[in-house]
């Protein structure tokens, strides 16, 4: 018998309490290799996640309604920085990575150049990178930054057919002072209601706040700085550990997401904007939230909507999705 077999009779042996504890210290092995912030530039996978996400940083800075002046530049020279150290890393693994900080960059200069904010160094180090790279900046024209949008267009292109509304969804940042209808919240509901759910449990929850309980939420959340006091409802979905048996400790989390989704892309349908906000937070921050807003222990915190009636005109990120074949592998032809 193999040491895996033993070990799966012997812990098929254990109590559910104990059986949990090995999943949770398998779980801790996971992360302490894969989690990105541990030897972040040793693995081009991490490095490139975490450089997206301080490139998204910058996009969502010009995305806001007032933007502070000359906001950025110390993140911008930051992502300059670590970008050239992916370059001597990961440049001949995976040099076209680099087109999309690179054009957020280019946007960012013009942005500021518009508001006649002057960053001579920024620009100086952003024309080094480039020859460093092989790259002419007037050749950099992947879609980054951001660009402006009519909401009755979004509302349109959201019911014609289910690519419009997939493509012309996009994260709010301000919305109108006037909170969405409780008639609308309950036809996203009802529509989201719909989501595929492990063996038709529907373990889903949802929270509704609004006005300065949304404002306190969002502060305890952190991730929305600059934009918080601009949102006045937001949907807190959660799932409940009690739908779930021993053999799923996870299935919550897979649940809770997929309605997520669903109740996002419904509010874009029924023509309201909406921004997703994580709860993937340390225990002690969850903990802390559940208490303050009155929502169940046993309901894990999934995401944060904030969500309204969006101003007719609007700066949104472009927010560029990475080509399938840098996220897909087919592991046989179809027949």
């Amino acid at each position: 018998m193999t040491f895996r077999k033993i070990y799966a009779c012997i812990k098929a042996r254990l109590p559910l309490s104990l059986q949990f504890l090995l999943e949770m210290l398998s779980y801790w092995r996971r992360l302490c290799r894969f989690n990105a912030s541990i030897h972040t530039d040793k693995d081009i996978r991490k490095m490139q996640y975490t450089l997206l996400r301080e490139n998204h940083v910058i996009e969502k800075g010009m995305s806001m309604r007032n933007t502070r002046h000359g906001f950025g530049q110390a993140k911008v020279t930051s992502l300059i920085a670590r970008l050239r150290r992916y370059h001597l890393l990961y440049g001949s693994a995976d040099a076209a990575f680099l087109n999309y900080p690179l054009s957020t960059i280019k946007e960012y200069i013009a942005y500021q150049q518009h508001d006649g904010v002057p960053i001579p160094e920024i620009e100086a180090s952003f024309s080094r990178l480039c020859s460093e790279v092989g790259i002419s900046p007037d050749s950099l024209s992947m879609p980054a930054g951001i660009e402006s949008m009519n909401a009755s267009d979004l509302r349109k292109q959201a019911k014609a057919d289910y690519s419009s509304l997939l493509y012309s969804r996009h994260s709010i940042r301000y919305f109108k002072e006037t909170p969405p209808s409780r008639d609308l919240l309950d036809r996203a509901l009802t529509l989201a209601a719909r989501t595929p759910s492990a063996c038709n449990r529907q373990a889903w929850h949802t929270h509704i706040f609004f006005g300065e309980e949304v404002h306190d939420l969002l502060r305890m959340q952190g991730g929305c700085n600059g934009f918080c006091d601009d949102i006045h409802c937001c949907i807190v979905v959660t799932a409940d550990m009690k739908g779930f048996l021993s053999h799923e400790p996870f299935q919550c989390y897979i649940d809770g997401g997929l309605y997520a989704q669903n109740l996002i892309n419904a509010l874009h349908y029924l023509g309201l904007g909406s921004i997703p906000l994580s709860c993937g937070f340390m225990n002690e921050q969850l903990r802390d939230m559940q208490q303050r807003f009155d929502i169940p222990e046993n309901e894990v915190m999934i995401v944060i909507i904030g969500t309204g009636v969006m101003e007719e005109v609007m700066k949104i990120a472009v927010s560029n999705r990475r080509p399938i074949a840098t996220t897909n592998i087919y592991h046989q032809d179809p027949a």
